[in-house]
Parts: C-alpha cells; sequence; structure tokens
C-alpha cells in the first residue's frame, strides 16, 4: 500500500470542502449594498393635477372669504388664505379627494386670477369684432383664438364663466391681447400695406346707431327721389332693431347664469353648514367662525 495514499484523499477531501465552502450565498453579494440600499433616493411623487371641480370650490371660497367686509378687511394675508382653504376643505363637493395645502391652494388662485384676467382682454376683443348675427358662443370661441394666438390654450373657461360678472372681471381697460393685436398690424404695415388695411377691418368694431344714422344722412344727400330716402329709413330701423334685440338677449343670458350661480352658491353654503354641524371632530376657531357666518348670512336671508 502506498504510503502517501492516505494523505492524497485527505487533501482531496479537503479541497472539495473549500470548494463547497465558497460556492454558498454570500449575503453581501448583491449589486446594491446595504449602505448604498439606504441611501437610495425615494421617487419623487407625481404633481396631482387640478380638475374643474376642484378649481369651482376654490373659486367660490375666494368670492365668499374675499366678500366678507367684516372679516376679510381685517385679517393678514396667512389668516385670509387660511379661511379660504377651510372654506375648501369643508366643501361637501370635494368628498373623497385628497387634501390640498395651504399654499397650493394659494399658488393655483395665482394661476386662475391671471389666466381669466388674460382671457378678458381677449373676449373684450373680440367683443369689438363681433358682426350681426353672431351669439355669446361665437364671440367666446374668437375669445380663444385671440388667447391661443398670445398665450397658448385657454383651459380655464369653467373659472371664468364665474368670474365674468364680479366687478373685478366684469371689465377691463386694455389689455395684452388687445396691444399685440395693434403690435401685429404695425409690422405688417411695413412689408405690406393691403393686409394691414384688412386686418384693421377685422378689428373694428360693428356699426352703431349714431353712425348708421350719419350714413344715412350722407345717403340722403346725394339721392332725390322719395323712394330712396324711405328705404334708408327702413335700413337704419332694421338695424336698430337687430341690435336692439341683440342686446336684450345678451342681458338675459346675463342674468340667467348670474341667478343660476347664485342658487348654486347658496346650496352650497347649506351643504357646508351641514357639513360642519354633523362633523364628529371638535371644530377649530376658523371653522367656528366659518360656521356662525354661514348662520348669519341665512337668517339675514331668510
Amino acid at each position: 500500500m502506498d504510503p502517501y495514499s492516505h494523505g492524497s484523499s485527505f487533501m482531496n477531501l479537503l479541497t472539495s470542502q473549500q470548494e463547497a465552502h465558497n460556492l454558498e450565498t454570500n449575503p453581501y453579494d448583491d449589486d446594491v449594498s446595504p449602505n448604498q440600499a439606504a441611501h437610495t433616493p425615494k421617487v419623487k411623487r407625481e404633481r396631482r393635477k387640478w380638475s374643474a371641480g376642484e378649481d369651482l370650490v376654490l373659486v367660490s371660497a375666494w368670492l365668499n372669504t374675499s366678500k366678507d367686509a367684516v372679516i376679510g378687511n381685517e385679517q393678514k394675508g396667512y389668516a385670509f388664505w387660511s379661511r379660504i382653504a377651510a372654506y375648501y376643505g369643508a366643501s361637501p363637493k370635494l368628498n373623497g379627494v385628497e387634501k390640498r395645502e395651504t399654499g397650493h391652494i394659494k399658488q393655483r388662485w395665482t394661476k386662475i386670477n391671471e389666466g381669466v384676467g388674460k382671457f378678458v382682454g381677449s373676449y373684450e376683443a373680440a367683443t369689438k369684432q363681433k358682426s350681426s348675427g353672431q351669439n355669446d358662443d361665437d364671440v367666446v370661441a374668437l375669445a380663444h383664438e385671440i388667447y391661443n394666438s398670445e398665450h397658448g390654450k385657454f383651459t380655464l373657461e369653467h373659472a371664468w364663466r364665474v368670474l365674468r360678472f364680479e366687478q373685478k372681471w366684469l371689465s377691463a381697460p386694455s389689455t395684452k391681447a388687445t396691444v399685440m393685436s395693434k403690435r401685429r398690424k404695425s409690422d405688417k404695415a411695413s412689408t405690406s400695406q393691403p393686409q394691414t388695411h384688412e386686418a384693421e377691418e377685422a378689428m373694428s368694431r360693428p356699426i352703431g346707431v349714431k353712425a348708421a344714422k350719419a350714413k344715412a344722412k350722407k345717403a340722403v344727400s346725394k339721392t332725390t327721389t322719395v323712394e330712396d330716402k324711405g328705404n334708408v329709413m327702413l335700413e337704419i330701423q332694421s338695424i336698430w332693431e337687430i341690435k336692439q334685440k341683440d342686446w336684450e338677449l345678451r342681458q338675459k343670458d346675463r342674468e340667467q347664469e348670474k341667478e343660476d350661480f347664485e342658487k348654486q352658491e347658496r346650496l352650497s353654503r347649506t351643504k357646508l353648514l351641514e357639513s360642519l354641524f354633523t362633523k364628529k371632530e371638535p371644530l377649530t376657531d376658523i371653522e367656528v367662525a366659518l360656521k356662525n357666518k354661514l348662520i348669519n348670512e341665512m337668517l339675514s336671508n331668510s
């Protein structure tokens, strides 16, 4: 027997055990070490978009808070926006919707205020271009085109339809939409005079009653027959009747929209008051003040 056979077998056994040990799983063999895994940055939350319903609740909250002459004029900006946030958060229309922070609510209102203010200018420019036979929907569509050419797509029409009858947005002076329109016409004048003339005609206001009468007088001075004079007067009367009917229709539309909005506001306040009464948790100071305000308003309107 080979005297070294036992030693050789022992070495083979030892080598096989070492190989088996090396094949065991190392808990730190992953691509990412424990320290690296602990410092892996968190995934940034996706920014949540505002829905039209949330915008309308925010508009309502701002209007109710800003019109409060007793409290609204005697509080600082932080308290003012805290009350708006409380009104917004307590709205029954947002049941099941994730809450918004006061800072986010303020930022959203700033965007709504700026966008609606610019669209008011576009709407006024479109109104000046309105021709006979066009209705308010036609004017709004043209206002969208004017706004889009200057600022991009307007996505806040739902907010504008509520704010358009408020004093702040009811009528505005010269806006960027009008100014930029005039600049475009000035630029075109240096290269193509006929195009500028057409643009000015498109921007001109529809002929008024006084202008129609003045035009009729000039026409009458050039005519010599009674029949021509009669035709001119009929044309004047027809123009006046069309403008009168158009004004009456627009006035009725404004009154109806305002009435519908007031009804919706009363319903929202009632639901808000109910939610405050049925709230299980103790009311905050802001919520107590809001509840008392709503009660006083209901009593004064009854």
